[in-house]
């Protein structure tokens, strides 16, 4: 077997895609990858574009996201080490539903789909681990068009909620939130615009719902952010 560099094995043994392969599998894999180092902003796939490959992170972040004919973009996911990169269109041998760039320099090992069937074929638990992983993506991109059928302050009012239930850190003033993201990074995962986001923002804020500090915000009002990120509201 050809020498492979050591952090792509490393982040092929870190995809989700495949977690109960061997290692031996997955040294096999790594000796298929066509390893790309590239800088940030590079594009990484094409909405449209026939989707002959996928490819796992090895370094750095990228970002899976819609451009809207208005130039707007909407981001659906972001990606770290070790994630997986347009897995879904490759194996059904489509073509890409949406545009991923690289956010930060970055290193993606690419593999033919072929490689994966051969796994599967080799190890037939890994398809249960692979059909998990596609449920999972399916119920998180239910959850984005729920959040897009919200106005502005009410997608972000169910971005923070959730991030509370993960992250927040309870203190004498209320519940201390990381947003996780920039402001900028924020406002393209909602599908909206800086201007518009700074605004739904000092809504939460003129309804004492929350105050931003810096990176943070301190929530007041969980269940407030819970109805107004469902949507609903009582009488």
């Amino acid at each position: 077997m050809p020498h492979t560099r050591t952090d792509v094995i490393k982040a092929l043994r870190a995809c989700r895609l495949w977690r109960p392969a061997s290692d031996d599998s997955v040294r096999r894999l790594a000796s298929k990858a066509h390893v790309m180092d590239v800088p940030r902003g590079a594009p990484l796939a094409a909405e449209g574009d026939a989707a002959e490959r996928f490819g796992v992170l090895v370094a750095g972040k990228a970002r899976v996201f819609h451009l809207q004919a208005d130039g707007r973009t909407i981001t659906f996911e972001t990606l770290q080490t070790g994630d997986p990169l347009a897995a879904v269109a490759a194996l059904a041998g489509g073509r890409y539903p949406a545009h991923i760039d690289a956010v930060t320099p970055s290193t993606i090992a690419w593999l033919p789909r072929e490689a994966l069937y051969d796994l599967m074929a080799a190890e037939p638990e890994v398809a249960r681990s692979l059909i998990s992983d596609l449920a999972s993506r399916v119920i998180n991109l239910t959850s984005v068009v729920q959040t897009l059928a919200l106005d502005v302050p009410g997608r972000l009012a169910r971005y923070l909620f959730q991030r509370s239930l993960a992250v927040g850190e309870a203190t004498t003033e209320g519940l201390k939130v990381s947003l996780g993201m920039t402001k900028t990074e924020l406002a393209s995962s909602l599908g909206t615009v800086p201007e518009t986001l700074s605004r739904a923002f000092g809504k939460l804020r003129d309804d004492s719902v929350l105050e931003v500090r810096g990176a943070d915000v301190i929530v007041f009002d969980v269940g407030a952010l819970a109805r107004l990120g469902s949507g609903y509201e009582e009488d």
